[in-house]
């Protein structure tokens, strides 16, 4: 009984989706040009996602950030389609094949510092399975400055319909699969846009409540910046609306202004302290938004906020960027 008291005086919690930029994953190569090398594997899946590489990341095309889900774009090239291509061949190791060290040198004189190869560890596509591709990517660097790193990638249709809804649309599963996967392929790449989930404060009788409910409605539906203007006007009004507080926090994170972020959540956890459901969603919402910020932050370069980081360290962040 005190347990559903509590709840109907605090309110309880929702989840919405939340898009928000993300740094390469791997080294930032927005910009240039990278040899394609094998993917080994299953060789219909392996050729679907060397197609679909090649075809979304060639220039010229109308792709926009939206429909890859990255803001800039690399170039993916065949070892083919280097230059010298008959020295290619002459090194070659196995007749009409180009070794990898003929290939790395042509590289290198085109300007080139990456290869990238892949190896398909997993791969489903039946409607009556559980569809699953998973990829491990690396990176192959070229020069002393280009470190080769690698990193494994697994989609499902479940986190498709989630990151990535507009591919929902295509019948065949085993399609959807592979352009996902290019999606957050790209991202290992480039600067981008996920799509993740948050989850928002619901409260149910304290003053400002409906208010905050209605937010929450338009942050579902993927305008954030509507439901900030509600939570706002309801601390207006409603200064000690806590369930407020936390959401305009997530909102001002969503437009990247994490000073203003940190501020919202601050409030919430002094206004909270006699509220333990709401504290406890006000702390875990101060630890997401200072990872956001540090990302941020390390991506562009930018010096530590003034105070320095309150609640996280670099091995958390690390852990939590590779959950």
């Amino acid at each position: 009984m005190a347990t559903f008291l509590a709840s109907l005086l605090l309110g309880c919690q929702t989840t919405a989706p939340i898009s928000l930029w993300q740094p390469p994953q791997l080294a930032s190569v927005s910009g240039e040009s990278i040899v394609l090398m094998e993917i080994a594997g299953p060789q219909k899946t392996a050729e679907g996602l060397r197609q679909e590489l090649l075809q979304i990341t060639r220039p010229n095309e109308g792709q926009s950030s939206s429909a890859t889900g990255s803001s800039t774009s690399v170039t993916f090239l065949l070892p083919d389609q280097l230059p010298d291509e008959s020295t290619i061949r002459l090194v070659s190791a196995v007749e009409n094949e180009p070794s990898d060290l003929a290939i790395a040198a042509a590289a290198r004189r085109s300007g080139l510092r990456y290869l990238m190869r892949g190896e398909i560890m997993h791969a489903t596509g039946n409607p009556r399975s559980e569809e699953r591709l998973s990829v491990v990517w690396k990176l192959v660097g070229l020069d002393a400055d280009c470190p080769t790193e690698g990193m494994p990638i697994s989609v499902n249709q479940q986190q498709i319909s989630l990151a990535y809804p507009d591919l929902m649309a295509i019948s065949e599963p085993h399609v959807r699969l592979q352009k996902a996967m290019v999606r957050k392929t790209l991202g290992l790449l480039n600067q981008s846009v996920i799509r993740k989930t948050v989850t928002l404060a619901e409260p149910r009788y304290a003053l400002g409540s409906k208010a905050v409910r209605e937010g929450n409605v338009f942050a579902q539906h993927g305008n954030w910046p509507a439901a900030e203007e509600i939570w706002v006007q309801a601390l207006e009004s409603h200064p000690g609306q806590v369930g407020a507080w936390i959401n305009a926090s997530i909102a001002a994170a969503a437009r990247q202004d994490f000073p203003e972020a940190k501020q919202r959540i601050t409030r919430a956890i002094q206004l909270s302290a006699f509220s333990p459901v709401n504290r406890t969603l006000a702390k875990e919402t101060l630890v997401w938004l200072e990872l956001q910020q540090r990302d941020y932050h390390e991506a562009f370069g930018l010096p530590d906020p003034p105070g320095g980081w309150r609640v996280t360290h670099r091995d958390e962040t690390m852990a939590t960027q590779n959950d």
